[in-house]
């Protein structure tokens, strides 16, 4: 009964520990390859305090070894943003400026019914009101009511959206001027958006300025 305690106390203390040192998200939150670590994790971590046979060490370095996995994975996803679809893909739009786009909607296995059901979690009670919808990485929807003032991402971390431009009908040429012109470089911009009205609001990396 002792070891049992002894165990689950280290075991504890070492999820703690490694989930903290991956970083904090609620479960929804999770992407898919998170999703998996985390499962891969809970079962691991079980089978030394249920059974005593089983040497701790067992869990131990393979849950390291999983957490150690996924950090090299985020760090390589924020560095590359080709690797980063590869892994996450990415965010989808299910409705655009108050156009259902239902090949989307059907590709990702989403009824109409979801959606509204989405729509009235969200406070939206009529499909008109929505501008845009979203189906984000964690697979989660977004929805941003007509009258909500809505911002698209030009550049992400020094990346700039092509998806987003052609949306918007504008060119690389226009963005990469607007940042020259206030001095900045690419590589220097952490976040640029322009929303309905035609606002920019630029960001700039830290220790860039």
């Amino acid at each position: 009964m002792i070891l049992v305690l002894v165990r689950t106390i280290v075991i504890y203390i070492l999820l703690n520990i490694m989930l903290k040192i991956m970083g904090k998200r609620q479960i929804g939150e999770l992407e898919v390859n998170e999703l998996v670590s985390t499962l891969l994790i809970s079962e691991i971590a079980s089978a030394p305090i249920t059974d005593v046979n089983i040497p701790i060490l067992s869990a131990i370095v393979p849950i390291v070894l999983i957490c150690t996995l996924e950090i090299i994975v985020a760090y390589v996803k924020n560095k590359s943003e080709l690797i980063k679809r590869a892994i996450e893909g990415k965010s989808l739009y299910i409705i655009y400026k108050g156009r259902v786009i239902q090949r989307v909607l059907d590709e990702n296995r989403i009824s109409i019914n979801e959606l509204l059901t989405e729509m009235r979690i969200q406070g939206i009670g009529d499909i008109s009101e929505v501008e845009y919808g979203l189906l984000e990485q964690n697979g989660k929807i977004s929805l941003l009511k007509k009258q909500d003032n809505n911002a698209q991402v030009l550049v992400a971390d020094g990346r700039v959206d092509s998806e987003a431009l052609v949306r918007l009908n504008m060119s690389e040429d226009e963005v990469l001027r607007y940042i020259s012109d206030r001095g900045l470089s690419l590589g220097e911009v952490f976040l640029l958006t322009v929303d309905d009205k035609g606002k920019y609001n630029l960001l700039v990396k830290e220790g860039k300025k």
